[in-house]
């Protein structure tokens, strides 16, 4: 959506340095991406005057910011009504912020915001997805219905457990803060009143299986440290293997298998070249 956005934002920016009004002001895009703000800002770049950029440079922030909150598939005769769970978190770095005085009510502000975004990607969007995938494998229609099976529910665990080991090793972060951290993912997930259909959740599995993604990307890392990562391995098996005719990804990865080797598969959908790591997800699939 940012980029369908990014002619408004500057339209506003110039009509801000027309009126002479240098009021600093921040922008922030709440997207589930690492930098998203930056990324907005390249787009505004776009459509701004060489005087319109300047002013942006010196008013404008645009500060990124990590987001966690789970908005199910839904429809409402207001298009502007939204359910979402009650569990929210939104942290803001610092380092890009015009306006640093400014502090919202329940926002965290952080000078390096990456360790954070990590932590909700590989541990929300990993578990989330995971849940997903298994419990498409086992026939469950929503991630409450997953998370019903002790089976599916342990692997989620275990998954979560390899991330836990990543983020330690990699950001210091407390291992017993991190263990409650899992425990409430876990606990959002069966939030009887939150109805997550397997398939919103599990959609675009191309996507998914990408180099920079919630899976691979732990596996490459966890790889690198020489750590576990075998729970996460399954479940990219599964993530091959799931289908939903409703899902042009999904139709597709199928129609890939079809006519490729799965190791040739496996190359062009996550973009590996660790020739052992592409074995390991062959042996899954």
């Amino acid at each position: 959506i940012l980029p369908f956005i990014a002619e408004l934002l500057a339209k506003g920016i110039e009509a801000r340095r027309v009126a002479g009004n240098t009021q600093v002001l921040d922008v922030m895009a709440c997207e589930n991406m690492i930098g998203g703000s930056q990324f907005l800002y390249q787009e505004v770049k776009k459509y701004l005057s060489p005087e319109g950029l300047t002013f942006a440079d010196n008013y404008i922030g645009f500060p990124n910011a990590a987001v966690d909150r789970i908005v199910p598939a839904q429809s409402h005769e207001d298009s502007l009504f939204v359910v979402v769970e009650p569990f929210n978190e939104w942290v803001v770095e610092t380092k890009r912020l015009k306006n640093p005085d400014l502090r919202l009510k329940d926002v965290h502000y952080e000078e390096d915001l990456e360790p954070f975004i990590e932590r909700k990607l590989f541990s929300v969007n990993s578990g989330h997805a995971t849940s997903a995938y298994i419990g498409a494998h086992y026939g469950a229609k929503t991630i409450l219905e997953a998370l019903q099976n002790p089976n599916i529910k342990s692997r989620i665990e275990s998954v979560l457990a390899e991330i836990r080991s990543l983020l330690i090793a990699k950001w210091n972060f407390d291992k017993k803060e991190l263990e409650n951290y899992h425990k409430v993912i876990i606990e959002r997930f069966e939030n009887p009143f939150i109805v997550d259909e397997v398939s919103r959740v599990a959609r675009t599995p191309i996507r998914k299986l990408g180099y920079n993604e919630r899976f691979i990307r732990p596996i490459r890392e966890l790889k690198e440290l020489s750590l576990s990562y075998k729970n996460l391995l399954k479940t990219v098996g599964y993530a091959f293997d799931y289908r939903d005719v409703n899902d042009e990804e999904s139709i597709r990865l199928g129609e890939l298998l079809a006519k490729q080797s799965v190791k040739d598969v496996v190359i062009q959908v996550t973009g590996l070249d660790d020739q052992e790591l592409i074995e390991q997800i062959v042996e899954y699939i």
